[in-house]
């Protein structure tokens, strides 16, 4: 009997159907935007079962870690990252017109009601964009939804009435940081997960339903979490692979004989905010 590597092992089972591609802008003000491709794995249970069967670590308690969502991850070295995400770098070079997607990191996320939070940063929306290094961030988020339940949820918010940081100003970056700066007062007895709604001024503008095998990505740049309430995966867990991805203009396939749907895809995803560039503008010869 020939045993198989993890490597072999992935590249079985990680083929990706034919994504017919879904964008759309939620929220009360329908203006944050959200891609969506359901039915994303042809073999979702096999995939699930190879991370559910794989090496986890409890996050804040090892010195790989320098975030603070709580639960537990998937990780994902540096050495085998770029065939752990091949599948879904197929899909987005043509999604973007790039000949390159530069990968910033993947993993697999697994949450549950009964989780502890080590920071109560954890529990209030993020984004995945890092402000003063913006254009070396991660640009793009992919969530894929491994768990067969209607509770797999994704939700969007504004602070301040602010959706994206790319509208934050000056003065928002600090009240965000005098905020979380106050929360080991206002909220120290809360050690294990719970969910916020509105809490001022943060507010809740949208929460998006992830379906099983479905494929759901966002700008990094808009304030997000996973909303979980404390009753919900008590008895099981939430189980997701968590991707980000950098698109860079040098990475533009100019090749390419329109670039309206790149430029499109651009737009939605304020990739032309972010490198002040867009594709419409370049000349090739």
């Amino acid at each position: 009997m020939m045993i198989k590597s993890s490597n072999d092992i992935w590249s079985e089972i990680s083929v990706v159907n034919n994504a017919r591609w879904e964008f759309k802008y939620v929220g009360k003000d329908g203006d944050i935007p959200v891609l969506v491709a359901e039915d994303y794995f042809k073999f979702p249970d096999k995939v699930r079962d190879f991370l559910v069967n794989g090496h986890w670590w409890t996050n804040g308690c090892n010195n790989f870690d320098s975030i603070i969502r709580p639960g537990k991850s998937y990780y994902v070295f540096p050495e085998i990252t770029d065939w752990f995400a091949d599948p879904l770098l197929n899909s987005l070079r043509p999604l973007f017109g790039v000949r390159e997607v530069g990968v910033k990191n993947i993993s697999g996320n697994c949450f549950n009601g009964n989780m502890r939070i080590d920071d109560l940063r954890s529990v209030f929306p993020h984004t995945d964009l890092v402000e003063n290094v913006i254009e070396d961030s991660a640009h793009v988020a992919c969530n894929i939804n491994l768990t067969d339940s209607d509770k797999v949820k994704t939700g969007f918010w504004s602070f301040k009435g602010k959706k994206s940081w790319l509208d934050y100003s000056h003065n928002d970056f600090n009240d965000e940081t005098r905020f979380f700066k106050s929360l080991k007062h206002t909220l120290a007895d809360k050690p294990k997960w719970f969910q916020i709604d509105d809490y001022d001024p943060w507010k809740l503008e949208e929460i998006v339903e992830m379906g099983y095998n479905s494929f759901v990505s966002y700008p990094t740049c808009f304030l997000h979490n996973p909303y979980i309430k404390e009753d919900w995966f008590n008895d099981s867990d939430r189980v997701t692979i968590a991707a980000f991805f950098d698109i860079i203009p040098k990475d533009l396939d100019f090749e390419q004989k329109d670039l309206g749907d790149v430029s499109f895809t651009w737009e939605f995803f304020h990739l032309d905010k972010i490198h002040n560039f867009h594709p419409k503008e370049t000349v090739t010869n």
